[in-house]
């Protein structure tokens, strides 16, 4: 018995000194990311400005999501993985009877790909991109202060109105980035990303349906990106 314990024993030493030989770096990871996206709102404000509704801030907007990867063996230095990332946000202007309002969303969805190299044993750097489609949204609105109490009375009165556009476009995005990936546990890496997001899109559209012109080029989630991904999972180095 016990020289079967034993040699079952060394046919797995064997197999994993041969396999970290083979593939000396290999990791299949998951979690959430953070980020803080900042597209240029300059034309988009020009245009609230216009009708008279709040400016969007120009700081940027923070944008949540998540990602899974793993490490390719075949390929040295190469990860691979998918994600999903987005943001949204809005702003109001109260008038006398009324309140007029703007909304703006944003997300994309794909491929993730990185070149790794390691620093050390606890960090290393990563160049690569995303690459998916989405779409970019914005909503004005302008309702009744009236509609802001619940009342089945004003409801169904036929002298309060509530207007509400939408308009959308779908998108293909590409951003090149550049990060510093940490590993403070065996099992834990955090991952900080900075990089720029480019975006060809489609016509924009009133409910999904009617086409719109003469929108401002500028208004589009085109910016600067930044991001902390905390990924749970097995890494082998």
């Amino acid at each position: 018995m016990k020289r079967i314990f034993f040699a079952v024993l060394a046919v797995v030493i064997t197999f994993i000194n041969s396999y970290s030989q083979e593939f000396p770096k290999f990791s299949i990871a998951g979690g959430p990311i953070l980020g803080w996206t900042v597209p240029s709102v300059t034309d988009l404000n020009t245009e609230l400005k216009k009708m008279g509704i709040t400016e969007f801030k120009t700081s940027g907007f923070f944008t949540v999501g998540g990602a899974g990867f793993i490490d390719v063996p075949i390929i040295k230095g190469l990860r691979a993985g998918g994600y999903g990332m987005g943001y949204n946000d809005y702003t109001n202007t109260e008038y006398t009877n009324t309140i007029r309002s703007a909304k703006i969303s944003f997300n994309s969805a794909g491929l993730m790909l990185d070149y790794v190299r390691k620093i050390s044993n606890k960090f290393d750097y990563t160049i690569g991109a995303n690459i998916g489609l989405g779409s970019f949204r914005m909503d004005i609105s302008q309702h009744s202060k009236d509609l802001n109490s619940w009342n089945p009375g004003i409801l169904v009165s036929d002298t309060i109105s509530s207007n509400r556009f939408s308009y959308s476009k779908s998108l293909v995005s590409l951003q090149p980035q550049v990060g510093i990936g940490f590993y403070p546990l065996s099992f834990l890496y955090l991952k900080f990303n900075a990089g720029y997001t480019f975006t060809v899109s489609g016509e924009w559209k009133l409910d999904n349906v009617v086409a719109v012109n003469n929108i401002p080029s500028g208004i589009k989630a085109d910016g600067f990106h930044f991001s902390l991904g905390i990924y749970a999972g097995l890494f082998v180095k």
